[in-house]
């Protein structure tokens, strides 16, 4: 068995259909490139599946934190959030809560670090 990855939950977001997660790999080289160390993931409740969202930049809007991804973009506040996701011609949005970051079950943390593991082929 893999090593498994020194994880730690950096954002968490969630409604009935997904969880949205900042992801940080702890411990790997310095000089890591910062896709390798920083991981969005976007987890489908209904097809129990994860997908990795591509990040190009952040910002800010007031009180509001920006993340753009290929997929689509997130905002989030103090206690909410907003995801925009685009596939294909399909636009889906959902209105997120926000979570506190030890809430994330045992059995989410084990779903990222298979995750993890498999895409970055550790």
């Amino acid at each position: 068995m893999s090593e498994l990855f020194d994880l730690r939950i950096l954002y968490y977001f969630s409604c009935d259909e997904v969880d949205v997660l900042e992801v940080k790999i702890n411990g790997l080289e310095v000089g890591t490139p910062m896709d390798r160390l920083y991981h969005w993931l976007c987890y489908d409740r209904m097809a129990k599946h994860i997908q990795k969202l591509q990040f190009k930049s952040m910002g800010k809007d007031g009180e509001r934190n920006l993340r753009v991804f290929e997929q689509g973009h997130l905002w989030f506040e103090d206690t909410q959030a907003g995801l925009t996701l685009q596939t294909g011609s399909v636009l889906q949005n959902f209105q997120l809560g926000v979570q506190a970051v030890d809430a994330v079950s045992k059995a989410q943390y084990s779903l990222i670090q298979d995750f993890l593991q498999k895409e970055l082929g550790k």
